[in-house]
């Protein structure tokens, strides 16, 4: 379970700083992936404020597809800025992924 769980955060950090989801997820990767991924474990999110809104929802897309609407919530105190995603599941759970854009917020 642990490599499972190795493996989905590799694909999570790897799959949000690139423009293109690689590897693609596949059905066992997406199957695995939590219901929450809270800002103790950030999705990173890069690129200027247009891009980094845009490679989360490509990631969202990637790895939970057919989710239901998205609702946003921007948190953080300081440098830290986290954009905190809900939305449901395609088999219908409630889901969270919390994006640390530090880097990106503020930059157009």
């Amino acid at each position: 379970m642990h490599t499972v769980g190795a493996l989905v955060l590799a694909v999570v950090a790897v799959a949000a700083c690139v423009p293109s989801i690689s590897p693609k997820p596949t059905p066992a990767v997406i199957a695995s992936m939590p219901d929450t991924i809270p800002c103790e474990h950030a999705v990173k999110a890069t690129g200027d404020d247009r891009g980094a809104i845009k490679a989360e929802y490509r990631w969202l897309d990637a790895l939970y597809p057919h989710h239901g609407p998205v609702g946003q919530s921007l948190h953080g105190t300081g440098r830290q800025r986290f954009d905190i995603l809900t939305f449901t599941r395609a088999d219908g759970r409630a889901a969270l992924v919390c994006f640390d854009i530090s880097e990106s917020y503020g930059r157009l």
